[in-house]
């Protein structure tokens, strides 16, 4: 595979078709982590404060307790529509590099119909890729549950056996649970890459995209590889550039803060710097995202040898002849 080839056509896609680009900040917000809560209310509380308060407090507490679950609710609502306009903006991402190649245009319309038309197909694709880490953490915690629980036993007849028996199992069995586990996420990450790339480019359904993405992995496991190791020295490379902007915003911030006395005229810089950054890290994310699908896609057609953009084709025959 010509590395540098496909990288390259990758930008060009991800610069000219900057349409795609919306698909590549609404695919980043399923890797977004949700709101989360570590308070719990427990019919202690409730009677408690009821027991203080009395009706009024009932009420209220009633009251507070039917909106917590409602903001609850709100929340998970939101995730999920997150996640399908996740999936679905992934679809399109595939499908619009797809068709610049086949057709030599794309649009957000066209993209994103191509991925909504395989949101089904994607979703069984992230079942099965999911699957085996969460069977494997399963068993894994069974294993080291049942390994804790004889070392508990053991302590009443011997510390001497029971002591080494916990150690061995935290130790090795957790730590090779884990090492497993990431070993195992990586491989199966990869198969839905390239499984995605089937069920679209291919026209595959659920789990035959699955095992053609496990055929295209172990086909060009060197090429897959290769890959890895670059967007690595290019994820190193964006995290400093993202570092360096990161500063070039704070330090005006910090400048006015040292040289003035804090206020609430304060709040108003702060959330003017904190708007710029999320805005320029969104298009940051967004760019990042659709150059690295483009790039999947690319080699996956390399990899399968699909053949390339008809334009591209015809200027190389004519250049030759």
């Amino acid at each position: 595979m010509d590395f540098g080839k496909v990288i390259t056509r990758a930008w060009q896609i991800t610069w000219k078709w900057k349409v795609l680009w919306i698909l590549g900040f609404l695919a980043a917000l399923g890797q977004s982590n949700g709101p989360q809560t570590n308070y719990s209310f427990t019919g202690g509380d409730l009677e408690r404060y009821s027991y203080q308060f009395g009706d009024s407090g009932r009420e209220l507490l009633g009251l507070v307790s039917g909106l917590l679950i409602g903001f609850i609710c709100l929340v998970i609502l939101i995730v999920i529509i997150l996640w399908v306009i996740s999936v679905i903006a992934r679809g399109g991402l595939i499908a619009g590099v797809q068709q610049v190649e086949e057709q030599g245009s794309t649009s957000f319309r066209k993209a994103w119909s191509g991925g909504g038309r395989k949101f089904w197909t994607l979703f069984g694709i992230g079942v099965l890729a999911g699957l085996p880490a969460l069977i494997l953490v399963i068993v894994g915690l069974i294993v080291i549950s049942l390994g804790i629980f004889a070392g508990v036993n053991l302590l009443d007849v011997s510390e001497a056996a029971g002591i080494p028996l916990i150690t061995f199992v935290v130790l090795v069995c957790g730590g090779s649970l884990c090492c497993g586990l990431i070993v195992l996420i990586i491989v199966l990450e990869q198969i839905r890459i390239y499984a995605e790339r089937a069920a679209i480019i291919e026209d595959l359904d659920w789990i035959q995209a699955f095992k053609r993405g496990w055929e295209v992995l172990t086909d060009n496991l060197g090429a897959t590889i290769v890959l890895w190791l670059i967007f690595f020295a290019l994820g190193i490379l964006v995290f400093g550039i993202s570092l360096g902007l990161m500063f070039a915003i704070m330090a005006p911030l910090f400048s006015l803060f040292a040289f003035n006395e804090p206020g609430w005229w304060i709040v108003g810089p702060m959330c003017l710097g904190g708007l710029i950054g999320t805005l320029i890290f969104a298009l940051i994310r967004s760019i990042i995202m659709t150059f690295t699908s483009a790039t999947w896609t690319l080699a996956y057609r390399e990899m399968t040898s699909i053949s390339g953009h008809p334009v591209l084709d015809n200027l190389e025959i004519i250049e030759e002849a």
